[in-house]
């Protein structure tokens, strides 16, 4: 009878392939921990350049505001809680609620936003730096954590003022900082943002776009691209209430997904005496069209916007 055959290298190979195990979730866990500290990096970068535009801001000479409203007071206030490109600091807090998202019936996806804009008077030109943070909760994970930081995404309108109407262009960039590959694009993306606003007596009519291709970053993760075209139509009514639609269409094919909502909502607007504004508002959207799996069928948008004078803005109030 032939003796059994043991490899001499089969136990130190067993071992190696243990440690390499070990050592690859190990890795994971590291470069888990980099990317949250580098998140957080990232914000108080952003933090500490808006806080020294800030300042620019209040310090310069000239306080001409290129996005204001024309017509009736009332009007223009609440045509100043929606304007998006409105010369005060902004906080706005988004979210966007969606009930049995395409391939995850029962399920629900949502998205919160948090969106912070400084006004900056440099370079004898009239800017608006906005800074979003995405906290995605995706309907495709099962069981355990299924909410993640996604992409920060950073862009800056130079903003100009034509005939009552305001156009604004500038560079937009998009850093990889996604918990994981279902929360963002694992992807650095640059591009471009852009806006029109035309207010009236009755309300406003706006119209802001971003498109943003990726060029660095995960090899694993796709190559692609995302537009995104968002229409505001705003009806004042009386005492700060006014209708709305401010559905986002999105082109995203990095997933595959297309996205057209239309929304119709309320909202109603406060102005104190010191020219702080407040602004709540919520609006469900139907989708006419949409393809790919996690798109939303219909959704519910909901919001609060604050915005704040600053410097030579809150002296004028």
């Amino acid at each position: 009878m032939k003796d059994r055959c043991i490899h001499p290298n089969a136990s130190t190979s067993h071992s190696a392939f243990y440690s390499e195990a070990v050592g690859a979730s190990a890795m994971r866990e590291v470069w888990s921990r980099m990317r949250s500290k580098w998140t957080i990096v990232l914000a108080a970068a952003v933090v500490l350049f808006a806080g020294n535009a800030w300042t620019q801001e209040n310090n310069a000479v000239h306080s001409q505001s290129v996005a204001t409203s024309s017509g009736s007071g009332e009007a223009n206030d609440t045509n100043a809680a929606n304007n998006p490109a409105h010369p005060l600091l902004t906080v706005d807090l988004w979210n966007y609620l969606a009930p049995s998202p395409e391939g995850f019936p029962g399920r629900i996806g949502n998205q919160g936003l948090l969106r912070l804009a400084v006004p900056i008077d440099a370079f004898g030109l009239h800017q608006f730096l906005r800074t979003i943070l995405p906290i995605n909760t995706t309907a495709s994970v099962q069981g355990g954590p299924n909410t993640g930081v996604g992409d920060v995404t950073v862009y800056d309108w130079v903003l100009f003022k034509e005939h009552g109407t305001t156009v604004g262009v500038g560079p937009l960039i998009a850093a990889p900082t996604a918990r994981g590959g279902v929360y963002g694009s694992g992807k650095w993306q640059a591009g471009a943002a852009g806006l029109v606003v035309a207010p009236h007596n009755w309300g406003l009519l706006a119209l802001v776009a971003t498109y943003q291709h990726s060029f660095s970053g995960n090899s694993s993760s796709p190559v692609g691209q995302l537009t995104s075209v968002q229409p505001f139509v705003i009806r004042n009514l009386h005492r700060g209430f006014y209708l709305r639609s401010s559905g986002a269409w999105t082109f995203d094919t990095f997933r595959h997904v297309k996205d057209i909502p239309l929304g119709f909502g309320v909202g109603k607007a406060w102005k104190g005496s010191n020219g702080d504004i407040a602004n709540l508002y919520i609006e469900p959207q139907y989708s006419v069209f949409q393809s790919g799996v996690g798109s939303p069928k219909w959704q519910v948008f909901a919001g609060a916007t604050f915005k704040f004078p600053t410097g030579k803005r809150q002296m004028e109030q």
